[in-house]
């Protein structure tokens, strides 16, 4: 009997010491929400280096942020994590999204040289289309996603594959040809975010495909000269 009393108070108080920790430390904690940290790490790393103009790292640092959020999604499908767990993961990931795959490409270009007031206003107009993008799918991308083969416009992930590819022609084109190329770029990537468009869901080969075309331009990127911005 005594040992019984025992064990129960000692349930108790585990039982206690694990509440007080969960009121503590805000946030879920496990592998999914590790890896969308480390795209955050990398997005702030593409901030820093593009402010420092160290632009071909600020680009990789990009690349490895998509790499980051492909990855976690993918991860946390494979776990047995809580609702809890699924909806905290679906809000930092969103929050992380915003900074990696809107203010920070928004950032590069702008360091880059693209000042003109044109540019602040398709940059304002990029980000308000990735805030919106990003909006519907805590709403309606879970669900869509469950029963789905397609995603409802661009998924903000692309970011991290289409800018690092319009820099690549930054080599090879003229100065006032890769600005249009740019401005472009944004204008089509802004309309896609929030265009009504079947985009298929990553699946199968791609989850080989995109690691090894982010290989491919880290390579690249780090194998020639850096840029000067304009």
């Amino acid at each position: 009997m005594v040992n019984e009393d025992i064990l129960s108070k000692s349930t108790i108080g585990v039982r206690r010491l694990k509440d007080r920790k969960e009121l503590l430390i805000l946030g879920k904690y496990n592998l999914p929400t590790a890896i969308s940290l480390l795209g955050l790490f990398f997005s702030f790393g593409a901030i820093i280096f593009s402010f420092t103009h160290y632009f071909n790292y600020a680009i990789v640092c990009l690349i490895f942020s998509g790499l980051s959020d492909f990855f976690d999604g993918f991860i946390a499908r494979k776990l047995d994590l809580s609702e809890e767990e699924r909806s905290f993961g679906t809000q930092i990931d969103s929050l992380i999204d915003i900074v990696s795959f809107g203010i920070s490409p928004i950032l590069f270009f702008l360091n880059l040289g693209l000042t003109h007031r044109y540019d602040l206003g398709l940059f304002f107009i990029y980000l308000s289309c990735a805030a919106i993008r990003l909006a519907h799918f805590n709403i309606h991308g879970i669900n869509e996603s469950k029963r789905a083969k397609y995603f409802t416009g661009l998924p903000v992930t692309y970011a991290a594959l289409i800018f690092p590819l319009v820099y690549v022609m930054e080599t090879f084109v003229e100065n006032l040809t890769f600005v249009v190329i740019v401005r472009t770029t944004f204008v089509i990537v802004s309309i896609l975010f929030i265009t009504k468009i079947p985009t298929p869901k990553p699946s199968g080969v791609f989850y080989v495909i995109f690691p090894l075309i982010a290989v491919l331009l880290t390579f690249y990127f780090l194998s020639t000269p850096d840029s000067i911005s304009r």
